[in-house]
């Protein structure tokens, strides 16, 4: 028994590591059908399904993204048995996975405390949980974010740092082509590390120096096109910077109810706040050069970025929470550099659990029933109560196409209102968006008179049919 109770102790972070992966997995894929697919998903998605790549790019035209998501979501389309939701839903589930493997994987080297805490916080993380079931670039601009810190503060160790280096540039071009907060991160990683050590007149600049010039270069081709063309411009409708995005910036890290408010924001906050402090403090005392481990340097990214961009947004507004998401994993290395001390003191470890679990609570109640736009819900009541050919929608009539596909219905054509149609059938049904709907309903030239409505989720059906 005694020799059981010492290899636990042994291998006790190897699995805390292992069960909160494990759980992590479970989540990503857990309730992953519980809701529709939204409009910006059915972008994404639609964009991806198109098998002619002039018609593909066309499409993304005006998109203000880059294009990589797109193009390795078009790839798992075209290679998965079946095109269905549920398998454009794994992709991203997928990538979020992969994550977790390849960092597992990377931080064998890292101290024991350390590298539990990293994959514990990551891995149970509602933002990363949140984004691993949304068909956007956001797990993939995660995957990369967590991977490009990890290989960076592995610089330290001198064995095979070509090769690590090598992989560093490779990913810094990859991210700065799945969301332009990508370049911003690596452009502010580098930037911030290679400013510290060009002030020591540490050799580590020079490498720092071509990481961020080679990085710059190969996003030049996609700059200019934002800058010269009309892209920018769609993202118009973001707000500028106020308390909401901040608050659902902390979402990403801790969901809070004033139920759990003491735990899951004020305790979290507080520690944070006096670890930023005592690291203030101990600034004259300690060591000026900066290593690529430094906690202290890394969060100074992550404050950064988030600073930079809420500035520059007050001006023309880009940000939102989402975008945010690549401050994770610098926040987390942060926590888990400063927290690894404590750990062996049982109350701590306790104290996690407390607030993930709390977190966690709220994070299900607040996203697992709550729906976004129910356009499965809206397809779903087409087949069952309308009268084909024509069903009319007043938005984006591919996003219902790709639903009636889905649900089996190919003998309806969706037609965006508006549009010069001849409508011989007897009974008509137009789907309304709440939003983004171009406000146009029943053609005045079809004789019909309403006879019901339903509501769904974002939506609203009316049905028609003729006047006796």
């Amino acid at each position: 028994m005694n020799q059981i109770n010492s290899k636990l102790r042994e291998y006790r972070f190897e699995i805390g590591i292992l069960l909160a992966l494990a759980i992590g997995i479970f989540l990503r894929f857990y309730q992953l059908d519980r809701q529709s697919l939204w409009g910006d998903e059915l972008y994404s998605v639609y964009a991806s399904s198109l098998s002619n790549w002039s018609d593909f790019w066309a499409y993304l035209a005006e998109d203000p993204h880059p294009p990589l998501f797109q193009i390795l979501l078009s790839y798992w389309i075209r290679f998965t048995p079946n095109f269905t939701e549920y398998s454009v839903k794994l992709f991203p589930v997928f990538i979020s996975i992969l994550n977790l493997l390849i960092l597992w994987v990377l931080t064998s080297s890292w101290e024991k405390p350390k590298r539990f805490l990293f994959l514990f916080l990551l891995s149970l993380s509602p933002g990363a949980i949140y984004y691993a079931q949304e068909v956007r670039s956001y797990s993939l601009l995660l995957c990369l974010s967590s991977i490009i810190l990890v290989l960076f503060i592995n610089l330290e160790i001198k064995a095979n740092r070509r090769i690590r280096f090598l992989y560093l540039i490779f990913a810094s071009i990859l991210i700065s082509y799945v969301h332009l907060f990508g370049f911003i991160f690596v452009g502010t990683l580098y930037f911030v590390f290679w400013l510290r050590f060009f002030w020591n007149r540490d050799i580590e600049a020079r490498y720092i120096f071509i990481l961020g010039i080679l990085t710059l270069f190969a996003f030049i081709p996609f700059l200019y096109q934002l800058v010269s063309g009309s892209k920018i411009a769609t993202a118009s409708w973001i707000d500028p910077p106020n308390w909401v995005l901040y608050r659902t910036y902390y979402s990403l890290f801790f969901y809070t109810s004033k139920k759990f408010l003491f735990l899951t924001a004020i305790v979290p906050i507080s520690v944070f706040i006096y670890w930023i402090g005592k690291d203030i403090r101990d600034t004259k005392s300690s060591d000026p050069k900066q290593t690529f481990s430094s906690s202290r340097m890394i969060l100074l990214v992550a404050f950064c970025i988030v600073i930079s961009t809420s500035l520059f947004s007050l001006f023309k507004p880009i940000v939102t929470n989402r975008n945010w998401i690549v401050t994770l994993p610098l926040v987390y290395y942060f926590v888990a550099d400063h927290l690894k001390v404590s750990l062996h003191r049982w109350y701590v470890v306790a104290a996690l659990i407390l607030l993930t679990l709390f977190s966690l609570l709220d994070f299900k109640k607040n996203y697992y029933f709550v729906f976004k736009e129910d356009w499965r819900g809206s397809a779903q009541f087409v087949t069952n109560h309308c009268q084909p050919p024509v069903v009319l929608v007043d938005s984006y009539p591919e996003y219902l196409g790709l639903y009636l596909r889905w649900e089996g219905h190919n003998e309806f054509s969706p037609i965006l209102t508006g549009s010069d149609s001849e409508i011989l059938q007897s009974k008509l049904c137009i789907t309304k968006r709440f939003l983004g709907g171009n406000g146009v309903g029943l053609p005045p030239s079809v004789a019909m008179e309403k006879s019901g409505q339903s509501l769904f989720y974002g939506f609203t059906v009316e049905e028609y049919k003729k006047s006796k």
